[in-house]
């Protein structure tokens, strides 16, 4: 693929470096995620490292930035895909039933074509850089709640997954693949522990009613306390 096909803007690009520069929040909204959102995201999330002399944490990030982004995205399509298919989500069979159709049509051409659908129906994701000196926070926002059903499976799976330590054993122990097997999540939290970050920092959350948001808060140093923490903390207000 040629630099061409995998580059934004000029536009996009100098916005993008003056909010680095002047370390203002950085939003970039998406529908799907083709190869020219990753390029971009990645390299955006190189540029903030670069800028706090921690570079090495880019590949790690990366990981869980795309993991994150592509999930949220998936979530959007699934929305369409249930509703075109008359699938009731709060029926845990058809639930079940959509979920297996769903995972059977996923392909690189469902991504671009229900992109596209996504945009016509408003269902978009937000991707949202706040960066200082002290810490580097990334959200990855959709504008569709999960339901309560749907929050518990993914707890559950976040909580095996921060109790893995091997893939293959993650993978022989876990086999309920209605929402996926998990599987990347545990690649997010092996991607955390690898770079000496409390796993606990990776957050998701729904309000029920009109968005989830995977949040990840990073400390750039030693003495940042991260907002977690400082929740656990005895002396924090």
């Amino acid at each position: 693929m040629s630099a061409a096909k995998v580059s934004v803007s000029e536009a996009v690009a100098r916005a993008a470096e003056h909010s680095i520069r002047e370390e203002n929040r950085l939003i970039v909204r998406a529908y799907g995620f083709i190869p020219v959102t990753e390029h971009f995201l990645r390299d955006t999330v190189k540029q903030i490292l670069h800028k706090f002399a921690r570079p090495e944490l880019a590949p790690a990030l990366s990981v869980i930035l795309k993991e994150l982004t592509v999930n949220a995205a998936k979530a959007n399509f699934k929305k369409i895909f249930f509703a075109e298919h008359n699938i009731d989500v709060h029926n845990p069979e058809d639930y079940e039933r959509g979920m297996r159709m769903f995972r059977e049509a996923i392909s690189e051409q469902m991504s671009s074509e229900y992109g596209r659908k996504a945009k016509q129906a408003n269902l978009n994701v937000h991707a949202s850089f706040d960066f200082d000196k002290d810490r580097f926070i990334i959200e990855i926002k959709n504008n569709l709640p999960m339901t309560p059903m749907e929050e518990r499976r993914a707890r559950e799976k976040l909580r095996q997954a921060m109790q893995c330590t091997d893939m293959a054993e993650f993978m022989m122990e876990n086999v309920d693949e209605t929402e996926g097997a998990g599987l990347g999540l545990v690649l997010c939290l092996m991607a955390l522990r690898s770079s000496a970050i409390d796993p606990h920092l990776l957050t998701i959350s729904t309000n029920y009613e009109n968005e989830t948001i995977a949040r990840l808060e990073v400390p750039l140093h030693r003495e940042y306390l991260p907002r977690r923490h400082r929740w656990r903390s005895p002396i924090a207000s």
